[in-house]
């Protein structure tokens, strides 16, 4: 299965989804990480360093790609046909049968714009009509990772084998989550931003009887051939 997640800025992915994306990689799937923007607006770290990091959590992540939209960093606009298009032309090009993207709801403007542009560019990727490069293509299945506003998830990947994978990919962002060296204070950065991501993560894994979880929406059904899978997770 091809899979492309996708984040506003480099890092998000990671925080999101990067135990499920670990896993996938090593089972196989094809998988690739889309940051729509460089970060160029960030408190902390150059578009420059933020690139070097990303490489090296795609790296340990044991992704198969890792793409630059280029869109601009505080500025992504769901109404703004250009960045549209520009999505839409990259799904043409990636092929996605699993697009995982931001929650509808977060704190930062910019990862909610970021779920509209990419469920609008999934749709006009597949209009026929639209003068764009490649041939005309929509994901089979599109999913919203959990950021900082608590959702009601469908469903749960437990991630005990990807937990130490994500660990390792979110400690090379130095630049984001570590203060000193002159760094601004944020959110991020907060000594104990990592550790509200391991409680999150482990709270869900308990939930899936897992030491470690990552929650998911699925934005359209969900289609199951049988129950055996279903069944699978399930005990008394």
């Amino acid at each position: 299965m091809r899979i492309l997640a996708c984040g506003a800025h480099p890092d998000d992915v990671e925080i999101g989804c990067g135990a499920t994306l670990a896993q996938a990689a090593a089972h196989g799937h094809e998988v690739g990480i889309l940051d729509l923007t460089r970060g160029e607006m960030g408190s902390n770290g150059s578009p420059e360093q933020r690139a070097d990091e990303a490489a090296a959590a795609a790296e340990i992540l044991g992704v198969d790609g890792r793409y630059q939209a280029g869109l601009p960093d505080g500025f992504l606009n769901s109404a703004d046909p250009a960045q549209c298009l520009a999505l839409a032309a990259i799904l043409r090009d990636r092929r996605p049968e699993l697009l995982i993207l931001p929650a509808p709801e977060n704190r930062h403007p910019d990862h909610d714009q970021a779920h509209r542009l990419c469920r609008d560019a999934a749709f006009k990727a597949g209009l026929s009509a639209l003068d764009l490069p490649g041939e005309p293509w929509r994901p089979r299945l599109m999913l919203a990772v959990m950021e900082r506003r608590v959702l009601a998830p469908q469903f749960i990947v437990p991630t005990e084998e990807g937990a130490a994978a994500k660990e390792k990919a979110l400690s090379c962002y130095g630049s984001q989550f570590f203060r000193g060296d002159g760094r601004s204070e944020t959110l991020i950065n907060d000594p104990r931003f990592l550790e509200w991501i391991r409680a999150r993560d482990a709270y869900y894994g308990g939930l899936a009887r897992a030491g470690s979880g990552e929650p998911f929406l699925a934005l359209g059904p969900v289609v199951l051939e049988d129950l055996t899978p279903l069944a699978a997770r399930l005990s008394p």
